[in-house]
């Protein structure tokens, strides 16, 4: 068989673009709303946060962060504190919701990751890991070139 470069990374890119669906399929309500699930992200790794920051964090415009934290503050998902060094300025946080949220979000990922693949034998699972990690080893070398 045949394939050029560009069929091939079509190919990796339109399987990455459908696995990302998988976990919405299983009952996940954050997975249309991709922006929300971002912000509940960044607050887990980045833990709480003020709102300029996490705009800045997630480069969207204030106006429209104000619009997405009302959304999660109405379904539970994070509070807004005022700020203990500047009283006009509020901290973002996760709710215990939002962190049972996201955990469960995990969870379906890394169900999602599994099932895509099982339709590979042990030696193809091995063969696919050497040449991703080649394709990886390759950024990360040009990264340190440029």
């Amino acid at each position: 068989m045949n394939f050029t470069d560009r069929e091939i990374v079509s190919l990796f890119f339109n399987v990455a673009r459908l696995s990302r669906n998988i976990p919405g399929t299983k009952g996940n309500d954050l997975l249309p709303f991709i922006g929300q699930y971002r912000c509940l992200l960044l607050l887990e790794n980045s833990g709480p946060m003020n709102q300029k920051g996490l705009a800045d964090a997630l480069q969207i415009r204030p106006a429209s962060l104000g619009e997405l934290l009302i959304k999660l503050e109405e379904k539970g998902l994070i509070r807004r504190t005022p700020s203990e060094k500047d009283r006009r300025s509020l901290i973002v946080s996760l709710t215990d919701s939002g962190k049972e949220q996201l955990r469960g979000f995990h969870r379906q990922r890394e169900q999602a990751y599994c099932d895509m693949l099982t339709a590979l034998s042990a030696e193809e699972k091995e063969q696919f890991y050497q040449i991703l990690f080649k394709i990886q080893d390759y950024y990360l070398q040009k990264e340190q070139h440029d």
